[in-house]
């Protein structure tokens, strides 16, 4: 009998252990632009990362537009002010992105490991999706470049059918 109630209290503190381990419960997933209750997916992250950059609000990013932010970015990421990002400001930028976005973020590196970070280093990243997503190659991300394809079989309204028909 006590050899049970040992097998017992001892699962029950294998389970206190793991439950622990589990980590902090998140709460409910972030809706997607899809409108499903999910967690955006990777090509929905980068077109709210791009639409970041829409100075304007006009539904349209310019290669212009994303240069200017990204300046101003860098310029925020620069707290001495001499035209790079060295590895102490490195760190606080990177701090606050985690603290802001979790494991999503995306970290500031020094790609070549010389010390420190040049505008060009830092806008990488940025250029190289807008690059991606600029399908025509016109300079800009308009709402055709911005938009997410269907899955098949989600719900089309009447208008966009319609639409397509023209």
């Amino acid at each position: 009998m006590m050899f049970g109630i040992r097998i017992a209290a001892i699962g029950a503190a294998i389970l206190i252990v793991l439950a622990g381990c589990a980590g902090p419960r998140r709460g409910p997933p972030q809706r997607g632009m899809g409108g499903a209750n999910r967690p955006p997916s990777e090509q929905e992250q980068n077109i709210r990362f791009m639409l970041s950059f829409d100075g304007n609000s006009d539904g349209t990013v310019t290669r212009d537009e994303m240069e200017s932010a990204l300046k101003r970015q860098f310029d925020a990421c620069d707290l001495n002010h001499d035209g790079r990002i060295d590895l102490r400001e490195m760190q606080v930028e990177n701090d606050r992105r985690f603290r802001a976005f979790g494991t999503g973020a995306s970290p500031l590196i020094d790609w070549n490991q010389n010390g420190m970070i040049d505008f060009d280093e830092f806008a990488t990243t940025a250029r190289s999706m807008f690059a991606e997503l600029d399908k025509d190659n016109d300079g800009k991300l308009d709402m055709n470049e911005l938009r997410l394809p269907r899955m098949p079989g989600t719900f089309v309204p009447a208008e966009e059918q319609e639409r397509r028909r023209r």
